[in-house]
């Protein structure tokens, strides 16, 4: 396995693991600012928002981007030369930008009103794991190492004297 691969599947599982962790908290008083509620009992819960209940189809696009970039090292792992895991590098790096693209909008522009929530933990590792799976297999794409090559067996022939 090439030294970069490791880290593009990093990239990929934090990426995937960030969809199901908290990315946003309601802010209530921006949300609720010029409403009146007028309610005899009621129990408020504020609770946060994992990416696969903010989103619609970004949270999707971001799963099937992630899957490459952890595909990168297994691919590397199972198969013989070095072809199969140049050509998944080659798809993770093509498409790992889109995925640090999608995070960064998301993370300009939450769903609902402006102000509306808070950024959680899990928005800023879903940046961390896209940067990490884009330069993880853009850097395997780049090494032209084949670990665990054997040398072609070629027999010497004599100088003509």
């Amino acid at each position: 396995m090439r030294r970069a691969e490791p880290i593009a599947g990093l990239g990929g599982v934090l990426l995937l693991v960030s969809l199901f962790l908290p990315w946003y908290m309601p802010n209530l008083p921006t949300a609720l600012d010029g409403a009146t509620l007028q309610v005899k009992q009621f129990t408020l819960v504020v609770e946060s928002v994992t990416a696969w209940q903010a989103f619609t189809v970004t949270d999707i696009l971001l799963a099937v981007i992630a899957l490459p970039a952890i595909l990168v090292p297994v691919i590397s792992v199972t198969t013989s030369g070095p072809a199969k895991s140049i050509g998944i590098a080659v798809i993770a790096s093509a498409t790992g930008w889109l995925a640090i693209l999608l995070v960064v909008f998301r993370l300009l522009d939450p769903p609902g009103p402006n102000g509306a929530a808070d950024l959680r933990y899990g928005a800023w590792l879903a940046l961390a794991g896209a940067i990490l799976a884009w330069v993880g297999s853009w850097l395997s794409m780049r090494d032209e190492s084949t670990p665990g090559a054997v040398a072609p067996d070629v027999p010497r022939r004599p100088v003509p004297g």
